[in-house]
């Protein structure tokens, strides 16, 4: 299996296992090819936008600090790293990639 072909079950898995375990509400998407899935997910009634590396997977939040919602973004974009680390392991060792 190609270093890509890994990448693409890897890239698969995590979004599917997003999907299915957070609320959300705008789908990944990367229309401007910059390297990064955009999407949204809705928690407790507020809707977070998040970007998602293509190379590792790194989760950035779209919260500035000091605007209404940073700390609930930061806390999501930690739970959102941990749970996908963790997803990436759960594939690799599946798959054979590790």
């Amino acid at each position: 299996m190609t270093k890509k072909e890994q990448k693409n079950i890897i890239t698969k898995h995590v979004i599917d296992a997003v999907q299915k375990n957070f609320n959300v509400v705008e789908d990944f998407n990367d229309e401007e090819g910059r390297g990064y899935f955009t999407f949204a997910i809705e928690h407790e009634g507020v809707e977070f936008r998040f970007d998602m590396s293509r190379n590792d997977f790194s989760i950035i939040s779209y919260k500035i600090k000091g605007e209404k919602g940073h700390q609930e973004a930061l806390e999501l974009e930690q739970e959102l790293d941990e749970f996908i680390a963790n997803e990436i392991v759960i594939v690799s060792i599946k798959e054979g990639i590790i």
